[in-house]
């Protein structure tokens, strides 16, 4: 931009001097120059400038001020050109495949395949295009060639090639451009036990097409996908497929060798009888072949049986009726092969003990039967087996793997038959069934504080696995109440039986895996309890309850300034309590217990029915260094008049009348 002081280089009064030194055309050129730029690039400067209204003049300007000025009129135009250009657009995608055809005849082990693909690059930069991700297909021949738009001719093309990697094949290019890649290819075929299996991945492409001859008129297709069509025609068959965009092809077949022979229809039975103490119940999955027409085909049941239900993927509906002899099942649709089918029913059984004959379906319309069935038993049942007519037992374990998949129990018998006319008898017994435990308290958590005034307030946490009961009831000690009661955190209300019981209402457990997992179940009461004085006895108890406790560990606090001793009861008196079962931990209480005073810990492990409770011996501390002690030991460590041979006249001399004297003692640190 000029600055407004270089007019005071420009002189207007007519040639100077210093003009005559430039050729007049030289002049000319630098006014023109100079009235052209204010001309096309109006300044905007801080100050405005104005030209003075002249006729005629003359301008001088120096060379290093011409190339200044002729500088700053390219950087403006420079400026005007970047203005008006407009922002390069992103490209959205870096490549696409639009289009993938596969031609080819499967020879021996492998497929050829003549494979051709056409390939859009939108950016320009270089891209990695992944086509295939197996190693194990092998590439016999290659051309990458340009698409050119006709409408404008042949334009410059840039590199293109395939690359191998580890994990498979790739193009490299560099866009944007069109290419068309053309290749032939061998894909291996897999054969395992007559069935061939070609499995393949194709580019990502748009439209994905494939199209394979396999050398033979008697191809059994197992698996294939949805969009397929097969047609035979001189002595090939041809298997036609669209696959959607990123769809893997996966395709099965089996060819039968002896096509002279007329393929006979054949179905197999694979059964299970499921035997509690009510029914009979029997799945079964028959699984057809070389059937040509559905409508031929009647599956019979005796007419005692329920049908449960009749299930298929191949069939478009089936119906049932009844004769005089059978109940029959009939299906409909398109016949092809492998055709299964589902068909499950129940026979209810007499009074146990009973002799039934377990029901299989024979199968009219086909040529060929063969079989399996496998007995399981649920619940408490003695079953035998008894005559077999048109088939052989064969042990469980040789039974194939799918009836054991299937069954809840072990197997108990198998049985192998290839006619419609087999059937397997057995006998069931039935046993009274014995009462278990459905509930248990894995862990008992006490505390309990004893005051002074004749008041033991407890708080109890439970930790239990239930899966049928809904109280727990409990026996509370002689003049106790319920003081709060929680399970899982939340607030429950207890209920008293006639009896006096306690019930606590109690959750199901819920199943992990294998396990039920346990709930804490929380309650606190106050029992009134005796006062306590110079000396005596001491008895503090936990409610019973109705349920095995595999655990129970109690936190004991009693009154400061008392000497404790001789506890008993069903409880062990340890120092530190044992480690929780594993997979146990003590949930947060929701009631508070103080506890002040001495603490003293029991515990157990196993209690069924009976109560916990602990009894003891208690002296006072008489002030000073005096404390009531019943200490045994002690009697004998003084040397004073209250050794045993010193006893007072007309007393026992025995031991436990000296532990009944109050003697004074050191009191406890």
């Amino acid at each position: 931009m000029l600055r407004p002081n270089l007019f005071s280089h420009f002189k207007f009064n007519g040639f100077t001097k210093g003009g005559d030194n430039f050729p007049k055309f030289l002049n000319h050129l630098y006014l023109l120059l100079f009235l052209l730029f204010f001309w096309h690039f109006p300044l905007m400067a801080e100050e405005a400038l104005t030209l003075p209204a002249l006729e005629s003049g003359k301008v001088v300007l120096s060379w290093e001020e011409l190339k200044k000025l002729l500088a700053e009129i390219d950087t403006l135009k420079r400026a005007q050109v970047e203005a008006t250009k407009k922002p390069e657009e992103t490209v959205p995608v870096a490549y696409s495949i639009t289009e993938a055809h596969f031609n080819g005849t499967v020879k021996d082990t492998s497929a050829r395949l003549e494979a051709t693909f056409t390939v859009q690059v939108l950016q320009k930069d270089w891209v990695v295009i992944p086509f295939f991700a197996n190693n194990e297909l092998g590439i016999e021949e290659l051309a990458i060639s340009p698409l050119t738009d006709k409408s404008s001719g042949a334009g410059e093309t840039e590199p293109a090639q395939f690359v191998r990697y580890p994990e498979g094949y790739a193009l490299v290019t560099k866009g944007p451009q069109a290419l068309a890649v053309q290749m032939t290819l061998h894909v291996p075929v897999k054969t395992e036990e007559l069935t061939h299996t070609l499995s393949f991945l194709p580019p990502r492409s748009v439209i994905n097409s494939f199209v394979l001859q396999i050398p033979d008129n008697n191809v059994q297709v197992l698996h294939s996908p949805a969009n397929t069509q097969l047609t035979t025609k001189d002595n090939f068959t041809t298997v036609a497929m669209v696959l959607s965009e990123g769809d893997a092809l996966k395709l099965s077949w089996q060819v039968e060798k002896d096509s002279s022979v007329s393929r006979q229809s054949l179905v197999t039975v694979q059964a299970l009888a499921s035997l509690d103490k009510s029914a009979l119940s029997v799945f079964s999955t028959l699984t057809l072949q070389h059937v040509t027409a559905l409508d031929q085909v009647v599956f019979q049941l005796p007419l005692a049986v329920e049908i449960l239900s009749v299930t298929s993927q191949d069939i478009e509906q089936w119906s049932s009726e009844k004769s005089d002899q059978a109940q029959l099942i009939k299906i409909a649709g398109t016949a092809r092969t492998p055709l299964k089918i589902d068909i499950s029913y129940q026979l209810q059984l007499a009074e146990l003990p009973a002799t039934t004959t377990i029901p299989l379906p024979s199968v009219v319309g086909v040529d060929k039967l063969e079989g399996f069935l496998g007995v399981e038993v649920l619940g408490n049942l003695e079953v035998t087996a008894k005559e077999v007519t048109n088939g052989a037992a064969i042990p469980a374990k040789n039974l194939p793997k799918t009836l054991w998949q299937r069954a809840a129990s072990p197997l108990l018998y198998g049985y192998q038959f290839h006619l419609n006319t087999f059937s397997a008898s057995l006998e069931v017994k039935s046993y009274q069934e014995l009462q278990t435990v459905v509930a248990n308290v894995d862990l008992v958590d006490c505390v309990t504080h004893r005051t002074l005034e004749g008041k033991s307030i407890t708080r109890i946490l439970y930790l239990i696995r239930n899966n049928d009961r809904q109280f727990l009831t409990l026996t509370l000690p002689e003049h106790s109440h319920i003081w709060q009661a929680f399970l899982n955190g939340a607030p429950v209300n207890p209920a008293q039986k006639d009896s006096g019981e306690i019930l606590i209402p109690m959750k199901k457990s819920t199943a992990q895996g294998q396990e039920w997992q346990s709930f804490a179940l929380e309650l606190g009461y106050i029992t009134e309890v005796d006062k306590l004085s110079l000396k005596g006895d001491i008895l503090n108890q936990l409610p019973a309850i109705d349920l095995p406790i595999s655990y129970l560990q109690w936190s004991l606090y009693l009154p400061e300034y008392y000497e404790y001793s001789r506890f008993e009861g069903p409880l062990k008196q340890v120092d530190n309590f044992s480690d929780l079962p594993s997979g146990l931990s003590l949930a947060k209480a929701q009631i508070d217990i103080p506890t002040q005073g001495q603490v003293f810990r029991f515990e157990k492990h196993l209690i069924v029915d009976e109560r916990p409770y602990m009894r003891g011996k208690y002296g006072q501390f008489l002030g000073g260094d005096i404390l009531l002690s019943l200490h045994p030991a002690n009697l004998f460590e003084q040397k004073s008049d209250y050794a045993p041979s010193a006893a007072p006249a007309g007393e026992s001399d025995s031991l436990d009348d000296y532990e009944r004297q109050v003697i004074p003692n050191r009191a406890l640190k």
